[in-house]
């Protein structure tokens, strides 16, 4: 969490301005007052606690209509930022987004993670060095989120806690998949119910309600108790039947997997095929019991074209369950619907960063 002294005393009415400015495009004084119903003196008063706080700042006249030029106010999205990090086998990515969510600097560090308390003080090191570059721009972080992987692999195998107790900054863990949902519902603000999959060498997945991310275990969801073993030591789960091994040959990359299926070839076709039956069948399974979109995630996300999309949306509508309607954008009830994701394989980072963003605006009091 960020530290609250971060967030100055406001005046009563403040909250008002920063929401009608976080939210809307450079106002002047009169259509700030005439939106709020402010008197002009109590109006410049918060204005003027507001820019000594740096959360607001002058953004220039606007055009005139034959008087003197208006001053426009803006919120100041640059007073900080968020440094969101996600730690892989053979890299470090580090992630700066200011508080409207936006990327405004990254580095990726090659380095091979190990288990040792070496790695963890370069790893620290690494993060603080990118932390204090971009203080040095002018945007000080809040903090640093760390995107924590759930399965078994070198980065899992990493003491996450001991990483973040060498690192300046205060830090907040946040699961992986659940960092991915932030970052969906970063680039779809008005997202409430989802289930994220995130389709890659594992099945990972989270679930969006009222705009929270959850953590899930969809990706344990049996698809045939008579199926092959998974790692979770049961049988048929959806992680068995459409992670990337079920779609590649041994020593084949996704690039070179949907390449050739473009080429049509047959055994591809076919792979392709029983792999969309699957994500079908575990889809409707979902319906069944959460009439909520599906965003697909991660690299096999990525290569997914409009037909396979539109394959995958007719395969599941013959069944009942994709009958139920959910909570549409506009609040209304609307078919629930297959999408892509940001298809970003470091997607995680940015949704840890948005985590701490979205705990800031909300010590403000600013819907987000």
């Amino acid at each position: 969490m960020p530290h609250d002294d971060h967030i100055p005393a406001l005046p009563d009415g403040a909250d008002e301005i920063l929401a009608l400015l976080y939210h809307g495009e450079p106002i002047a004084k009169r259509g700030i007052a005439d939106a709020l119903h402010i008197s002009a003196p109590t109006l410049n008063a918060r204005l003027s606690t507001l820019e000594d706080a740096g959360l607001i700042v002058a953004a220039g006249h606007r055009q005139s209509t034959g008087g003197r030029r208006a001053l426009t106010y803006a919120f100041n999205y640059r007073r900080h930022c968020a440094i969101g990090v996600t730690i892989r086998s053979t890299e470090i990515v580090c992630i700066a987004v200011d508080l409207d969510g936006v990327t405004i600097d990254e580095r990726r560090t090659t380095i091979a993670a190990h288990a040792d308390v070496t790695f963890y003080g370069r790893a620290a090191r690494i993060i603080d060095d990118f932390a204090e570059q971009v203080a040095a721009a002018g945007t000080p972080p809040l903090g640093v989120g760390l995107a924590v992987p759930t399965h078994i692999n070198t980065a899992n195998s990493l003491d996450y806690a001991a990483i973040a107790e060498r690192i300046t900054l205060p830090v907040t863990a946040t699961e992986r998949y659940c960092a991915y949902a932030l970052a969906e519902l970063r680039a779809r603000p008005a997202l409430r119910d989802a289930v994220c999959l995130f389709l890659g060498n594992h099945i990972g997945s989270a679930v969006l309600q009222d705009g929270r991310p959850h953590t899930g275990a969809v990706e344990h969801m049996p698809l045939d108790p008579d199926g092959p073993r998974c790692e979770c030591g049961n049988a048929g789960c959806l992680n068995v039947y459409c992670s990337s091994a079920n779609l590649t040959e041994e020593g084949e990359s996704l690039p070179g997997f949907f390449g050739v299926l473009e080429q049509g070839e047959i055994h591809h076709r076919d792979r392709m095929r029983d792999w969309l039956h699957s994500l079908a069948h575990a889809i409707v399974d979902i319906r069944a019991v959460f009439a909520a979109d599906v965003l697909l995630c991660g690299p096999i996300a990525g290569f997914l074209d409009d037909a396979e999309i539109a394959h995958l949306d007719r395969l599941v509508a013959g069944h009942p369950a994709a009958s139920r309607t959910a909570a549409g954008d506009d609040g209304g009830t609307a078919a629930p619907r297959i999408t892509r994701g940001l298809c970003d394989v470091y997607q995680d980072a940015d949704g840890a960063a948005y985590a701490i963003v979205r705990d800031h605006l909300r010590a403000l009091a600013l819907p987000c």
